[in-house]
């Protein structure tokens, strides 16, 4: 004897259970895109702040896809920001939330 107060019940006069839940496939990791240098500048500026996203990766890529991902950090981090040459210039010190953002995103950072 078990000791289990239900190991005496058949089955019989019991309430059908909850159905089963759904099998839901893992989330994919995203694929490592490449490491991306974060650096905050002032001087030159006129006293304003820049976060400047610079790298191998970045410098890389065809204009277009250093326009997307512009515009893709712009929309995320609520900020303006430009293409200077090879590099991505945000406005303001956005170092903590734009390495967030690219760790989401799949890239790899310097801080």
């Amino acid at each position: 004897m078990s000791g289990n107060p239900f190991d005496k019940l058949d089955g019989q006069d019991l309430p059908p259970g909850p159905p089963p839940k759904p099998v839901v496939p893992a989330a994919k990791a995203k694929p490592k895109l490449g490491k991306v240098i974060l650096q905050y500048e002032r001087a030159g500026r006129g006293g304003k702040e820049v976060t400047i996203l610079k790298g191998l990766w970045i410098e890389s890529q065809e204009m277009r896809m250093r326009e997307a991902l512009l515009k893709e950090l712009k929309r995320a981090l609520g900020t303006g920001g430009a293409l200077e040459g090879r590099e991505i210039v945000l406005q303001g010190d956005r170092r903590d939330t734009a390495k967030a953002w690219l760790l989401k995103e799949g890239f790899t950072t310097n801080l």
